[in-house]
């Protein structure tokens, strides 16, 4: 659910920055709805706030997302030798706010739950030095490196009984979006934590009744 590198023929860091966030939504598993694309051509990971960055997770109420189960993995490296530059994977915090799930009304069905995840404070000073750092480099420091940006969702079981497949949907919002824009409709979540690293999926909640 991962990895599109920053290409050399990008001028601008807005634009390399808009093709690596659209790269890591377009190679993960799952569909990306067509408007999405177009409507993310507004998001600007330079000058975005983080702290009006919000993640909405559409599961089914079989399964539950764990503190620090919804993540945003940031990571800048050298192209020439693979060293590692600057390097996060930021944990998201659960919104509990009724509100926030305004502008998704339509997402809300029985049988699903719809968390809205937010950055929480001690996770935006990382987010803002990254912003600032890349901002900072020139065209040809930029063609030097390749970063990744990599929106993360585990889940574990709240049942005994484990389904043949769990769909999962992922909406981002951003101030300069105007509001929620789907990133990836019914994914499978189970192939994609397989995929990276977990061994068995999708494993038992320790807290499940």
């Amino acid at each position: 659910m991962t990895k599109r590198l920053l290409p050399s023929s990008l001028s601008s860091s807005t634009r390399a920055f808009l093709f690596l966030v659209l790269g890591a939504f377009l190679s993960a598993c799952g569909h990306v709805p067509l408007t999405t694309i177009a409507k993310l051509s507004q998001f600007d990971m330079l000058e975005t706030n983080p702290d009006a960055l919000r993640l909405a997770v559409k599961y089914p109420e079989g399964i539950q997302i764990p503190q620090g189960g919804a993540t945003m993995a940031l990571k800048l490296e050298r192209k020439e030798d693979g060293v590692v530059l600057m390097e996060e994977e930021l944990a998201f915090e659960e919104v509990a706010s009724k509100a926030e799930k305004a502008g998704l009304s339509q997402e809300l069905q029985d049988g699903w739950r719809l968390e809205i995840y937010r950055l929480p404070e001690e996770n935006l000073p990382f987010f803002r030095s990254f912003q600032k750092h890349m901002a900072s480099m020139s065209k040809s420091e930029r063609e030097k490196v390749e970063g990744t940006l990599n929106i993360g969702v585990s889940g574990c079981l709240l049942t005994a009984e484990k389904p043949s497949e769990i769909r999962v949907s992922t909406f981002l919002k951003a101030a300069e979006l105007g509001g929620y824009v789907t990133l990836l409709r019914n994914f499978d979540l189970e192939e994609q934590m397989t995929e990276l690293g977990g061994e068995n999926g999708l494993d038992r909640c320790p807290d499940a009744a």
